[in-house]
């Protein structure tokens, strides 16, 4: 199995990602401090948002841990956290994770949940390498038992007097998914992908997924990125637009900009350890969540490793950070290897 820690995972309507210390004020408002809410869990209700914030803490250092797995659900449309899922045991040797979730009642009853436990159920199939995922619920709560049919897990039995909650000792209602179990995605047919050169009057859409790649790197690493995209992230396009030795490609897929790329020529002069390094480095590399698995991300490759060519490079890099696997696996595929590594080590 692949220990990623808790990535982001992306949905229609939601953004799963790390918990930040920022949003105790949602959690404690929205769920946490609902005892209708926590009805059915394990833990009460917060009585105050320090309890809140004292949990998020422990989280957060928890996040240290690659096998630690918790999501806050972010609801795209209004950028609030509403409710979290998470890997409450992890049993390596059966390869099975189960899975604990609780939501804001605001939006129950609008599919959000089973949107949010089919995300992670792919998740731990496609990337952490499972074989099985459960989750259980008491008996008096059938609908989140409903949650697990929507998210595609069968029925497998009552184990009586198995689970003890904040109602006392409990008959659990257990539901799994195995990976086999899944059915098959329909593949996607390529799209006409045309990959360019940007336009000046095209620079606030690619902005737009300047913005996403931001998000990404603030999900993955909260210590180091700020969150939002500050008015001089924003600004800072025009001066790369500006420079006469970076350039900033687009894709288009039916007349709409759904991939980037900005590339930058870089020269590392001679120093007593090391040669002239000349070379072509490509960076704020993005594609539009609709336009994935596309041929999107490829074309893009193809059309820049082709500029690097003509223009005389030898060589082209990228850095990117270890938290993001799935990238990690399509820059292998399409060719480039790991020839150097910054570590950390936390003290």
């Amino acid at each position: 199995m692949n220990k990623t820690g808790t990535q982001r995972i992306e949905t229609h309507r939601l953004i799963l990602r790390p918990f930040r210390i920022e949003d105790a004020e949602d959690m404690f408002g929205n769920w946490a401090s609902d005892p209708e809410v926590t009805r059915f869990l394990t833990w009460p209700a917060h009585r105050s948002i320090e309890v809140t914030r004292m949990l998020l803490n422990d989280w957060i250092l928890k996040y240290r841990d690659d096998g630690f797995f918790n999501w806050a659900m972010e609801w795209k449309e209004n950028g609030r956290v509403i409710g979290n899922i998470s890997v409450v045991r992890f049993i390596e040797e059966l390869e099975t994770a189960e899975i604990g979730y609780c939501m804001s009642r605001t939006y129950w009853g609008r599919g959000i949940m089973p949107e949010a436990l089919r995300a992670v159920t792919d998740f731990l199939f496609d990337t952490v390498g499972v074989n099985r995922v459960t989750a259980c619920h008491d008996v008096n709560n059938p609908k989140s038992g409903r949650v697990m049919q929507k998210a595609g897990m069968k029925f497998e039995g009552i184990m009586r007097a198995a689970g003890k909650n904040n109602l006392g000792f409990c008959d659990e209602v257990r539901y799994g998914i195995l990976r086999g179990d899944r059915e098959e995605k329909p593949i996607r047919e390529k799209a006409q992908v045309t990959v360019r050169f940007a336009r000046e009057e095209e620079l606030d859409r690619v902005n737009e997924l300047r913005r996403l790649v931001n998000d990404v790197h603030v999900a993955g690493k909260p210590e180091v990125f700020k969150p939002g995209f500050s008015d001089e992230l924003r600004d800072h396009l025009r001066t790369i637009w500006n420079d006469p030795r970076q350039k900033v490609v687009v894709a288009e897929v039916n007349g709409r900009i759904s991939g980037i790329a900005v590339l930058n020529h870089i020269t590392r002069p001679e120093n007593p350890f090391m040669f002239e390094r000349d070379y072509l480095d490509v960076d704020e590399f993005c594609v539009d969540e609709n336009s994935r698995r596309q041929g999107v991300a490829s074309a893009l490759i193809g059309f820049i490793r082709e500029y690097a060519k003509e223009e005389g490079f030898r060589r082209l890099e990228l850095n990117m950070w270890e938290f993001n696997r799935g990238a990690l696996a399509f820059y292998e595929t399409v060719g480039f290897t790991t020839y150097r590594r910054y570590m950390e080590m936390k003290v």
